[in-house]
Parts: structure tokens; sequence; C-alpha cells
């Protein structure tokens, strides 16, 4: 008798064939990975930043009237000392109206004098019933008047003085001469800078902060080293920063106090400024802000656990930060840390240090 082999049986044998034919899938390679060793963050420096030196208060000088330059007696560097002559303007037009200011108080003061003449005989005459009283009320107006125009005189004169004395252009402070913006044989207007002086007193170091770097400024550290002595550090204090950005740099200007002993900074001296974020309560550790995610509203980074070559998960608080740079509490000094690719990680995975390939 002929047997007959079901469908299903051949369909489940045939199966079964072919899975004793078919290899295991080879296991996928460790991913590589790019790593760092976590060191303890004990006040690093974060920036460092060009100036140059200057003088708290440096002012700009110029006349009070303008005119014509006709001597200048300092060159730029040169110290001065308080009511020292700087320039001279030609004073021929402020001499001719000083004498016409004189000539008319000499006016003024005759009229005034032959006012208070009449008055005085006008009052005897009134007492004698000889004048009415509206007359020697006219007098009296005309006294009042005279007096007034003395008055007036000698307040024109004493402007032409003063405006006189202000084409000699003087120092108001000791100093030093930065800046000479003019040269005899110029015409000048009032209030126009011809010199500029950085009085003595203290000095300070002048930076510009890029945008994303002003909190430092409030918040680190600062030293000064100047290029002349790189071996000395002066430490510094900031004294002014600027509200707005520079309209052509966009970067904001600031002021720091150097303490040093007297004389050892020159103005113009170039200067390094060196930032330094104080350690955190408890210590910290300085990352990227690549090796740090997030997960579950916890901040987290992958710890390579080397004995087994996998990483592993580990909550981190974040104790501060600076640009590109986080630091963070909860990793131990000397752990490694993954930096890159971190959301592609699983727990346990298996890993190999990134090693970059020689040149």
């Amino acid at each position: 008798m002929k047997r007959t082999i079901s469908p299903s049986l051949l369909i489940v044998a045939a199966a079964m064939a072919l899975c004793a034919c078919r290899e295991d899938p080879p296991l996928s390679p460790p991913r590589p990975v790019k790593l760092m060793t976590a060191g303890e963050t004990q006040g690093v420096n974060v920036a460092e930043l060009a100036g140059d030196v200057k003088a708290r208060v440096e002012s700009g000088l110029g006349f009070r009237v303008g005119g014509k330059l006709i001597s200048r007696r300092v060159e730029s560097g040169q110290r001065v000392r308080r009511g020292e002559e700087l320039a001279r303007l030609d004073a021929r037009d402020f001499h001719l109206s000083d004498q016409s200011a004189d000539s008319a108080l000499t006016a003024a003061t005759a009229r005034m004098e032959n006012a208070r003449a009449d008055y005085s005989r006008y009052q005897e005459l009134a007492k004698k019933g000889f004048v009415s009283a509206t007359d020697l009320e006219r007098k009296r107006v005309e006294l009042s008047a005279a007096e007034a125009q003395m008055q007036q005189a000698e307040s024109g004169l004493s402007l032409q003085k003063n405006r006189l004395a202000d084409t000699v252009l003087r120092a108001d402070s000791d100093g030093i001469v930065v800046a000479v913006l003019a040269d005899v044989g110029e015409v000048v207007g009032a209030g126009q800078q011809v010199i500029r002086l950085a009085q003595d007193g203290p000095r300070e170091i002048e930076v510009e902060f890029p945008e994303n770097r002003t909190m430092l400024a409030r918040a680190a550290r600062a030293e000064v080293s100047l290029w002349a002595r790189p071996d000395m550090r002066l430490p510094a204090t900031l004294r002014e920063l600027a509200a707005a950005a520079d309209p052509v740099t966009r970067t904001f200007r600031a002021r720091y106090t150097v303490k040093a002993p007297a004389d050892a900074l020159a103005l113009g001296q170039s200067a390094t400024l060196y930032l330094t974020l104080p350690a955190p309560k408890g210590g910290g550790v300085r990352l990227p802000v690549s090796a740090v995610f997030g997960k579950n509203r916890q901040s987290l980074v992958w710890v390579y656990d080397a004995p087994s070559s996998t990483v592993k998960q580990r909550a981190v608080q974040i104790v501060g930060a600076d640009g590109n740079d986080m630091i963070v509490a909860g990793l131990a000094f000397g752990e490694q840390v993954v930096t890159a690719g971190v959301h592609m990680l699983a727990e346990g995975q298996k890993v190999v240090p990134f090693t970059p390939p020689k040149r």
C-alpha cells in the first residue's frame, strides 16, 4: 500500500533543515568612545584676556574758547605738574575785547558817580522845598539804573578777563601726557580736545569681554601679569563693566584695579588678565557640555568601568558652568567619563577607548 506524506509535515521538515543550515549572527563589536579622566577642580584658569595699563582718570583737555594755536609746550609721554602751561592760543582779539570792556566799565562808573551826585543834590533841594518829590524820585531811578549799568560793565570785564586767561591751556592735575591731538597753526574750537592727560593715581587694566563671557567678570578671581614680567602675577579687582556692548567690536569693556607697588605699572604696558573660577563647595569636576545628558529630570554621565570594559550611568549635580564647560559634583577623582556620543550608549554596553590614529 502506498503511503501519502502530509504537506504540513513537508513544510515543517524544510524549515528545520533551513534552521540547521543557518549560522548564529556574529556579536557586534564594542563601540569606540572618547574618554577623559576626571580631575578635581581647584580654581582652574578659565580665560585669558589681553589688555593694557590705563590710568583710572584720563582727561581730555581743551580750550574753553576757540582760536588759532600758536604754541604747544608738551609732547606725548611728558610728565606735567598741576597749573603748568601746555598750549596757548593767539590772544590778540581777546586783548582788544578786554580793553573794550575796561573802557565800558570806566564810562559806566563815571555815569554812576554823576547820577549819585545829582541825587545827593536833589535830596538837599527837596529838603528846602526847591524841587518836587517827583523830580527827586526820577533822580533816584537814574542812580539805580547807573549802578546796574556799572555792575553789568564789571561783569563784562570779568568775563573778558576769564576769556583772555582761557587762551592758555594749563594742566588741571599732575600726570602724564598720553596724546597730543592738535599742533601749532591749527584753529581749534571751544571744547575741542588738544591734550589727553593721564592723571597720577591708581592704575588699571582695561580689557574687552566677548558677549558669552561677561559673567566671568564678576564670578572669577582675577590676576594680572605684565608681558614684560610674565613671572609676576598681581591681584586685581573688577571696578567697572560696561552695561552696553561696543557698537563696532560687540565686546564689553571692563576695568580692573591692580594691587601693585608704586611705579610697578607703566601707562600703555601690555598685560594679560587671568580669570579663575573658584572651586565649588565640596569640590567638583570640570567636564565638557557634551559629556552630560539629561534623563528623568536628572543630569547623568557615562562612567567607564575598565575591568569589564562597560559603561554605567552616574547621576551628577551641576554646580557651575563656563562657556562650553560644566563643573559637576558626584564623580570621584580619577574616574573616566565618556565625552562624546553619550546618547548612543546603553547601560552595561561594551565599549573600547578611542585612540586617534597616529599621523
